[in-house]
């Protein structure tokens, strides 16, 4: 059901930041500076937007349940509370810039646009493949308001990045070549293969491309940081 595969994304999203724990060394988060102002209730500012502390532990606390949920007895093993408290933050500050980006971009996403995509899941269809809506509201009257809440804002945030995406793509003209298919199969070339090979390529080229946009955004984007990891987080 929609729940499975939400609970797969967001295991996997909670995966790559724990990889990212152990492959980006120190405190990097786009060139952010520590500021030695006072802030009292202030975890960071995103071009004078504010990550209130309440919020961060919030995320804290959560985060750090789904990644014992995940590992287990091996959690003590594999997480770095510090490098994860400060991933966290990391993470926060990434989705008030893409929150900005969207604002900036007039990326909007309609009821109907979420309701397509929630539509489109396998477990709400009937044997002819066609959207079976006692299926849907069966599903839905079993969770709480909050779990289809937070489903509605992740679908709402993917539709957001996608848009956005398409919109900096749009702008640019990004080509593979026969030649760099070629050179990708190697010697064992199958014809059969060769379309799929070269639509894998292009997406490759165009995922790059946008996140060294993204990048670029994160380094013209004014961040503050007022919380001191040399100090312990009480969560």
């Amino acid at each position: 059901m929609l729940s499975r595969w939400f609970r797969k994304k967001r295991n996997f999203k909670i995966i790559m930041i724990v990889t990212a724990i152990f492959v980006i060394p120190g405190f990097i988060i786009w060139g952010i500076s520590i500021s030695g102002e006072d802030k009292k209730y202030l975890a960071a500012k995103v071009n004078k937007q504010s990550i209130y502390l309440n919020e961060f532990y919030k995320v804290l606390d959560e985060t750090k349940q789904q990644y014992r949920d995940i590992l287990k007895e091996n959690y003590s093993k594999l997480i770095n509370e510090t490098e994860l408290e400060k991933m966290v933050l990391s993470r926060m500050i990434q989705e008030k810039l893409l929150e900005q980006l969207y604002k900036k971009h007039h990326i909007k996403v309609s009821s109907s646009e979420i309701m397509e995509v929630i539509k489109s899941e396998p477990s709400f269809k009937n044997e002819k493949g066609q959207f079976d809506e006692s299926k849907f509201k069966a599903y839905f009257s079993r969770i709480s308001p909050e779990k289809t809440k937070e489903i509605e804002d992740e679908i709402r945030n993917s539709i957001k990045y996608q848009k956005l995406k398409q919109e900096v793509l749009a702008e640019t003209t990004i080509v593979v070549d026969d030649a760099e298919v070629k050179a990708a199969m190697g010697d064992k070339i199958e014809q059969s293969k060769f379309e799929d090979v070269k639509r894998y390529l292009q997406a490759q080229k165009e995922d790059q491309y946008f996140q060294n946009w993204l990048e670029k955004q994160r380094e013209k984007a004014k961040i503050e940081v007022y919380l001191n990891f040399n100090q312990k987080v009480n969560s």
